[in-house]
């Protein structure tokens, strides 16, 4: 059992105690970022950029948005080629965090399309209120210009309405994860329990559920992995993504004809689920540092896992998305212009140096290995069957 501070949060101590004194991971997981009132994603307190908690590749650089709308406006020139009738287009975003990648987006139409405008509609999945507030300030500008943009729940859009393209932008790290623990060669849920005297946080073994145990077993077979792996140390500990496949589905039946990028940490099913990766990739971000304490300052900090490549792959495709390609971030920039985007910098800001190595040095952050770079980005695709057709990417060759 190990124990570990939780900062007097008292909101979150009532919630564990109403459910009994102990919670699974999960629930504490989605509390810490979804809690209304308190959680970091829905009380709206998440703090993006280099100022804020963590930085995202849109809240680090406007020239990120500008290079991935250039793919954006091709994929939806694709769809629109091949629609029967005059539908409407539409561009959805996933958790846009404060706004920033949506806001580039419209002003690189804006800028290069306005006329193509009038035909797409912007529509923000956004389930945390506190957010929406952020991002509604941040998109004022064209608010006012009268853009079409809508902020909606998936629920409510009508099942393959849409034509266009979904982008999720460092979603999925967020859900919430389940996490699962070794103990005796067996596989156990992990849970965390309060110590209702000292107000302690620590984790507790719990009955694994069956759906649990089948979504193992499946990827086991499917994925040719073990959970644990073989000669597992006990206490070796990962996460599992057990949401994964029902966000991807309550997508699949909304989308007609269009495209799915999801850009986020990931690693290969073999490296996550290995020996050496015996406590997951569980992290948690205050004040642009790593925290190692999950426990640390409930709903004031970030929590984040990687997802497992094979995966998300593997349940999209049972789905009837086709994967159009995986590609690296920096490899993805540098196909989309990322190179005469730092030519263009340096003549646009010749009278001003600081500011163009700022812009540099941001760019260059997004495709660097250590940092950014190493993102993945998947692109898959789903058509009516009879009006399928080969998908052309910039970034993938």
């Amino acid at each position: 059992m190990k124990s570990l501070p939780v900062n007097n949060q008292e909101w979150l101590i009532k919630k564990i105690i109403k459910k009994g004194g102990t919670i699974s991971f999960y629930d504490y997981m989605d509390f810490v970022l979804n809690d209304p009132n308190n959680g970091y994603y829905g009380s709206g307190k998440a703090d993006l950029g280099s100022k804020g908690d963590f930085v995202t590749s849109p809240s680090m650089s406007d020239d990120f948005a500008f290079l991935l709308s250039k793919q954006i406006y091709e994929w939806l020139m694709q769809v629109k080629s091949k629609l029967i009738c005059d539908d409407k287009l539409s561009v959805i975003e996933f958790g846009a965090g404060e706004g920033s990648l949506m806001s580039g987006l419209l002003e690189y139409f804006f800028i290069n399309d306005k006329k193509f405008l009038k035909n797409v509609c912007f529509i923000i999945i956004e389930p945390n209120k506190g957010m929406i507030k952020k991002q509604q300030k941040k998109l004022e500008k064209y608010l006012n210009l009268g853009f079409n943009i809508l902020w909606t729940s998936l629920e409510d859009l009508k099942d393959r309405s849409l034509n266009g393209v979904v982008l999720a932008n460092e979603v999925l790290d967020a859900l919430p994860v389940e996490r699962i623990t070794n103990l005796k060669g067996k596989i156990h849920r992990q849970g965390v329990s309060i110590d209702k005297k000292s107000g302690t946080l620590f984790f507790e073994e719990i009955k694994i559920t069956q759906e649990l145990e089948k979504s193992i077993a499946s990827a086991e077979e499917k994925l040719d992995i073990n959970i644990p792996p073989k000669y597992a140390p006990e206490g070796w500990t990962t996460e599992w993504h057990i949401d994964n496949k029902k966000w991807l589905k309550a997508i699949y039946t909304k989308i007609n004809n269009g495209i799915l990028l999801i850009i986020d940490y990931a690693k290969e099913a073999k490296r996550y689920y290995s020996l050496s990766n015996s406590n997951g990739t569980l992290i948690s971000y205050k004040n642009q540092k790593i925290v190692e304490n999950v426990f640390e300052s409930p709903g004031d900090c970030d929590l984040t896992s990687h997802i497992c490549i094979e995966s998300l792959i593997y349940d999209s495709e049972t789905l009837g998305f086709e994967t159009i390609g995986i590609v690296k971030q920096g490899e993805a920039l540098l196909s989309l212009g990322l190179a005469e985007r730092l030519f263009e910098i340096q003549n646009e800001l010749k009278d001003d140096i600081s500011k163009a190595l700022s812009r540099r040095e941001a760019l260059l952050r997004l495709v660097d290995p250590i940092c950014l770079g190493d993102f993945k980005w998947f692109i898959f695709s789903k058509f009516d069957n009879n009006k399928r057709f080969k998908i052309n990417s910039i970034c993938i060759r």
